[in-house]
């Protein structure tokens, strides 16, 4: 309860250029959902996460209203500042990029609340909540990048992040997991999907080559 309504499909189309612009410093509720499933900004205050955005607003620099709505409390989540500002950051950077390389470049992001083993043996899953509606602390996130090259193949790109400080220069690469892993962990099918359109798909994993 409290967490991002629909949190796993952030997604977006990443656009390269487009005008520059800010949709200010705050966020705000679109209103979606009931009053009690909601996130408010006092939630985050003084919890020590920062704002993160799933679908990120620098990938929608095409309108202002467009970069605007990435600023409502649906797309945001509870982020550890270091990752957020630093490794995650560069993710979302790389995954701009691609743009020039590609075709197009379909970007889905999300929260993750996986297990783990404790001290007695036992696997659980367990996460922080913050502020009065208890907003759920994401353990994990995960960002899918789908590349269309103009010759037909798709690639697809799978990361997951602790929501915890991570070296940013710790290599991307190494937070490649199997695509599978993330299907499984969040409930989405990306492969499935993916090939109702092209059966030239190749998933790029930690050692593969791009």
């Amino acid at each position: 309860a409290g967490g991002p309504l629909g949190g796993a499909r952030g997604r977006a189309a990443v656009a390269g250029g487009g005008p520059p612009g800010g949709a200010g410093g705050g966020c705000g509720g679109d209103g979606a959902g009931r009053p009690y499933h909601r996130a408010s900004n006092a939630d985050y205050r003084g919890s020590g996460f920062d704002r993160g955005h799933l679908a990120a607003s620098a990938n929608h620099k095409w309108s202002q209203k467009a970069m605007g709505d990435t600023f409502y409390l649906s797309n945001i989540a509870p982020q550890n500042p270091h990752l957020n500002q630093n490794a995650w950051n560069n993710l979302e950077k790389y995954s701009r990029s691609l743009t020039k390389t590609h075709q197009n470049v379909y970007v889905c992001t999300g929260p993750l609340f996986l297990p783990r083993m404790e001290p007695d043996g036992k696997v659980y899953v367990k996460y922080q909540v913050i502020g009065r509606n208890h907003v759920a602390v994401p353990t994990h996130f995960f960002k899918v990048l789908i590349l269309e090259k103009p010759q037909g193949e798709v690639e697809l790109h799978s990361y997951v992040m602790p929501n915890a400080p991570v070296d940013e220069n710790i290599p991307l690469e190494r937070f490649l997991v199997p695509i599978e892993s993330i299907e499984r962990s969040s409930g989405l099918l990306f492969v499935p999907n993916i090939m109702k359109k092209t059966t030239r798909l190749k998933a790029i994993t930690a050692g593969s080559s791009a």
